[in-house]
């Protein structure tokens, strides 16, 4: 029996942990995957993200889309607990222009790519209180010209608590979970599972992952779990996200903008008296503002 709580949202599962389908690899150790968040989005789905940037993080755009409302990631833990490691609350969203949550165009290609904008960076130089290490980012910007060096990079793993791998959509584990992976030439891919070459192949085996996983290649983010079905084979979806760098390059250059025009845009009350009634008034739950 396992209990697992987010957000105050507890979860119980009847479920013999030495032996539950999907439990494979290894135990992540402390010093590795500093760079993974999780979540629990207004629509009660788990997902995982990726720290890009101290105040920028990488999930599916599933994972938010229609949120209205702000809400918290967890880092620097990786335990599926409550009150294990640290928040930050998602200030504003991005969603790539070509997510086609509709699916009614067919022609449209489903860049199911989303950033959040935190309200406070991450710190990367010091271990905040309440986390169990010192939080990190993931690198990203690999272009497809280096594809030949990426396939036999054999420093490739993803994590996760294992959402994907039942009906649920919850995790099976309470300790994040390491899968070492191989990477293969594109023209190995099953077309059914790879339309328009736009996601990875990996060798297929057991594994546990969770929407939002990404496979790292020493140091870099190369590809994103983006599909919430429980019955694809594990190693199908993972977009490849060298296709992607515009996005990416340009949302975190956006991103930066934003804080800084949220920083000047913000009243300095040591330099004048504010007026009686206030003109500006903020509530909790105040809607994201999307971009």
């Amino acid at each position: 029996m396992g209990a697992g709580q987010i957000g105050g949202i507890a979860t119980l599962l009847d479920i013999d942990f030495r032996n539950a389908a999907g439990f494979m690899g290894t135990q992540a150790e402390v010093s590795e995957a500093q760079f993974v968040v999780h979540f629990l989005s207004h629509a009660l789905m788990f997902c995982m993200g990726t720290l890009i940037e101290a105040h920028v993080v990488l999930t599916p755009a599933i994972c938010v889309f229609g949120e209205r409302y702000k809400f918290e990631v967890y880092g620097g833990t990786h335990k599926f607990l409550e009150h294990a490691g640290i928040s930050r609350t998602v200030q504003h969203l991005c969603i790539h222009k070509g997510y086609n949550h509709t699916m009614r165009w067919k022609t449209c290609a489903s860049a199911n790519l989303g950033l959040l904008v935190l309200s406070k960076q991450f710190s990367f130089h010091q271990r905040e209180s309440g986390a169990d290490y010192v939080v990190n980012r993931l690198r990203y910007g690999l272009t497809p010209t280096n594809t030949l060096r990426r396939v036999e990079d054999l420093h490739c793993r993803y994590y996760g608590w294992g959402s994907r791998r039942n009906g649920y959509l919850i995790p099976l584990s309470i300790n994040l979970r390491r899968l070492d992976v191989h990477l293969l030439p594109p023209d190995q891919c099953t077309q059914m599972w790879n339309y328009d070459s736009q996601f990875l192949c990996i060798q297929q085996k057991p594994c546990k992952d969770d929407l939002g996983s990404v496979i790292e290649c020493s140091g870099f983010a190369v590809g994103m779990m983006i599909s919430r079905l429980v019955d694809r084979p594990c190693g199908v979806g993972f977009l490849d996200l060298s296709k992607h760098n515009k996005f990416l390059t340009c949302g975190v250059d956006d991103a930066r903008d934003v804080i800084d025009h949220d920083a000047y845009m913000s009243f300095d009350f040591t330099t004048f008296t504010p007026p009686p009634t206030p003109s500006v008034i903020t509530v909790p739950n105040s809607p994201i503002t999307e971009h």
